[in-house]
Parts: C-alpha cells; sequence; structure tokens
C-alpha cells in the first residue's frame, strides 16, 4: 500500500511541475513558428467573422501564451501545440522571402492571388496531431532555398509529424502530384482532399501509393469530375471507415467492394448502385451504417438492390428518380434504418405493411 501511495504522490508531483512549467507560456521554439507563419495565416489569434467571401478578421492584443491564442489548442501537460485551424483564411500573403504569388482569381475565395507554402514552416511542431489548411488558394510549396515545388515537402514534413493524424487541405489548387508525398504521413487517420486541381490528371498512382496508409480511416475525395474511374483503385484501403465521392463524376452502375461505416455518393449520375447479396465480395459492406446517393440517377428499385446492407441507420436518397408509392415492406431489410431522406422525389404516398422491420423511423 505505501509504495503505491508513494507512486501516486510521484506522479502528481509529475503532473504538478509540468503543468507549472506549462503556465509560464507555450514552448518558445513554437510561438517564434507561430509569429512566422501569422502573415500567411492572418486566422491565427484573430477570430474570422462576416460572409465567405467577405470576412472580417477581428484582432486582438495577443498574449505571450500562444496556447491561449484563438484557432491553436496545446498540450494542458506540455503545451505543445496539438491542433492548428487555419483553414478559411483569405488574406494571402506579400513576403517573396518565403513565398510566391502570381495573379489569378480565385473562384473560391475572391482572392486575386494564388500561393506557394513553405511547409518548414512548420517543423516546429513535432506534437502536431490535426493541421487544417482549406480554402486558402495554396497551389503548391516552396523550399527554404526559394524552389518552387507541388508535391515533395509533406515528405519532408513525415519525420517530424509523426503523430499528424488529421489533414485538411480541401478548397486548395494542389495537383495529384500530392498524393505521392502524403503517402509517408503514416500516423493519418483522416485526410481531406476535397475541391483541388486534379483536373484532367490521373490520380491512379498517386492513390495506389497513399493506400499505404493503414491508419487511414477517414478519406474525401469530393468535387473532383475526373476522377470518375478511381473507384475501382479504392479497394486498397483496407483501413477506411469513411469515404465521400460527391461530384465526382462517377455514372451508370457503381460497384463498391469497400470495408466502410459511412459512405457518400451525392451528386453524381448513377444509375444504380449493383449491390446482391450473391456477391461475396459485397459482403465486405455489411458494416455499412450510413449512405448517402443524394442528387443521382436511382429509381424505386433501389431499395432491392441495397437490401443486402442490412446495417444501414441513415440513408439520404434525395433528389433522385423515385415516384409514385413507397411501400414499407420493401424496407424490411433494413432493421437498423433510423433516418430516410427522400425529399425531391415524386414519391406520393407510403404503404404500410404488418410485417415491416422498421419498428421507429424518421422520414425526410
Amino acid at each position: 500500500m505505501e509504495y503505491w501511495k508513494w507512486l501516486k504522490m510521484v506522479v502528481v508531483a509529475l503532473i504538478m511541475l509540468g503543468e507549472g512549467w506549462r503556465n509560464e507560456g507555450c514552448l518558445e521554439e513554437e510561438r517564434l513558428a507561430l509569429f512566422q507563419l501569422k502573415p500567411f495565416f492572418p486566422s491565427i489569434d484573430s477570430r474570422i467573422d462576416g460572409s465567405m467571401y467577405r470576412p472580417i478578421i477581428e484582432e486582438k492584443e495577443t498574449s505571450s501564451d500562444c496556447c491561449e491564442w484563438e484557432n491553436i489548442e496545446c498540450s494542458s501537460i506540455t503545451g505543445s501545440v496539438t491542433h492548428l485551424f487555419l483553414n478559411l483564411t483569405y488574406t494571402p500573403p506579400t513576403s517573396y522571402d518565403l513565398v510566391y504569388s502570381y495573379d489569378s482569381y480565385d473562384r473560391r475565395t475572391g482572392n486575386n492571388e494564388y500561393w506557394y507554402l513553405n511547409t518548414s514552416l512548420f517543423l516546429p511542431f513535432e506534437e502536431l496531431q490535426s493541421l487544417f489548411l482549406s480554402g486558402n488558394s495554396i497551389v503548391g510549396f516552396v523550399d527554404n532555398q526559394g524552389s518552387f515545388t507541388f508535391n515533395n515537402n509533406f515528405e519532408k514534413l513525415s519525420s517530424k509529424l509523426n503523430k499528424l493524424e488529421i489533414l485538411d487541405l480541401s478548397d486548395n489548387y494542389f495537383n495529384d502530384s500530392i498524393l505521392t508525398s502524403l503517402s509517408k504521413l503514416s500516423s493519418l487517420k483522416s485526410l481531406n482532399l476535397a475541391s483541388n486541381n486534379f483536373i484532367g490528371s490521373n490520380p491512379i498512382d498517386g492513390l495506389k501509393r497513399l493506400s499505404k496508409l493503414k491508419n487511414l480511416e477517414i478519406l474525401d475525395l469530393s468535387h473532383h469530375n475526373y476522377i470518375a474511374n478511381i473507384s475501382s483503385q479504392l479497394n486498397d484501403f483496407s483501413s477506411l471507415k469513411s469515404l465521400r465521392l460527391q461530384d465526382c463524376g462517377l455514372v451508370g452502375k457503381f460497384n463498391s467492394f469497400i470495408n466502410l461505416k459511412e459512405l457518400y455518393l451525392g451528386s453524381n449520375q448513377i444509375e444504380s448502385l449493383g449491390f446482391s447479396s450473391y456477391d461475396k465480395e459485397q459482403l465486405r459492406l455489411n458494416k455499412l451504417e450510413v449512405l448517402g446517393i443524394s442528387e443521382n440517377l436511382l429509381n424505386s428499385s433501389v431499395f432491392s438492390s441495397l437490401a443486402p446492407l442490412s446495417n444501414l441507420k441513415s440513408l439520404a436518397l434525395s433528389s433522385n428518380n423515385l415516384k409514385g408509392p413507397i411501400h414499407m415492406k420493401d424496407l424490411n431489410a433494413f432493421s437498423y434504418l433510423e433516418k430516410l431522406i427522400l425529399s425531391f422525389n415524386e414519391v406520393t404516398e407510403f404503404v404500410p405493411s404488418q410485417d415491416s422491420g422498421v419498428t421507429t423511423l424518421y422520414l425526410v
């Protein structure tokens, strides 16, 4: 008993020592790095208000402790920066010593410049777990020597940012060459690449490399109209639990053999899903709980094709070609279904059934 009391006292003392050191401020190296990043990401220690295209940046008096800054989160024990929320910033950098920009109207943010990011500025953040860079009009990278590159800087970061789990690069202008360097970030669990510049490119080789991320659970490739042929490449992502392929130009019959819990295929031109209880590979989808296939070309026969997905809890089918009555008996296979979204179809009525396996259902 005495030993455990002594051990508990040691642990408490170490925690208090860590907290006392942390209260003096964040790590000096990281604080200086944030000051270097601030000209390029004005949201650091600022609050962004206003509409999406006309943001108002409210600056405030900067604390000496960067862990108290807006859009920065730190470990309560070590004081190291763990989360950087640098998304949705709208004022592009103007300094030419770290970035290079050129005139071109930004269709996403209204800025008239794209720019190159020096990823070496993130090297001090060795405890970083989440990095959000969405909506910044970044087109590529520049190193400390001023050389421009599109793809290899994240590879250089991989040895330092070995705790990074969440990376959001959506709404920028990266092309598919970035996929190769991202494959080195082995700790990633969530990767958002939606709305980038994969137009006209062939990301298949990059996706093969990206599939080496064995910890990756969430992947968003939405809003790339020219990657419709990549669905077969996604079979190698065995660890994925959530996949978004919205507005990716998927047409005709869609087959997926991915072990997922969430699948979002909205805003495509899918006519049928091709799910079959006789397809042994399809049994890998028996964990699917959320399926979003709104804004496609599916008709009322979709319920029979979805029957093997017996664990569905949420099904979104708005803005399809469903017409006439919906017979509740067609939903018998979905005994766990809790939410069914059928808005913007031509459904006339719901025909009840005494044998319906659905007991409680929220209809939209």
